[in-house]
């Protein structure tokens, strides 16, 4: 993963530097933000958790469009939280939805 596809999925994932520190990174906010800017390696471990995230978004995309439904057992979890609201954003960009509820 390059430091432009990090900063790109975290916007995309609608989560703050500061979310993605506290819930991915486990580090300091400018630690996050060297590795955003390519002045530091990317660890594994966040980009697994990061593709991982990425493959979630795509799911409840495919099953917002085709049931409008979405799992509410992780909802209390802020990034899983922001997930949804990408996606319901996509949707209604896309004219899928009427409206971001």
């Amino acid at each position: 993963m390059t430091n432009i596809e990090l900063k790109a999925l975290r916007r995309l994932f609608f989560l703050y530097v500061a979310d993605a520190v506290t819930y991915i990174g486990k580090c300091s906010k400018r630690a996050w933000q060297y590795r955003e800017s390519g002045s530091r390696k990317i660890p594994d471990d966040v980009i697994n958790i990061m593709n991982k995230l990425k493959e979630e978004r795509t799911e409840l995309l495919l099953l917002l469009q085709t049931d409008n439904l979405f799992s509410n057992n992780k909802i209390g979890n802020l990034v899983y939280s922001r997930l949804i609201d990408s996606v319901k954003a996509e949707l209604y960009s896309k004219g899928f939805i009427d409206k971001i509820t």
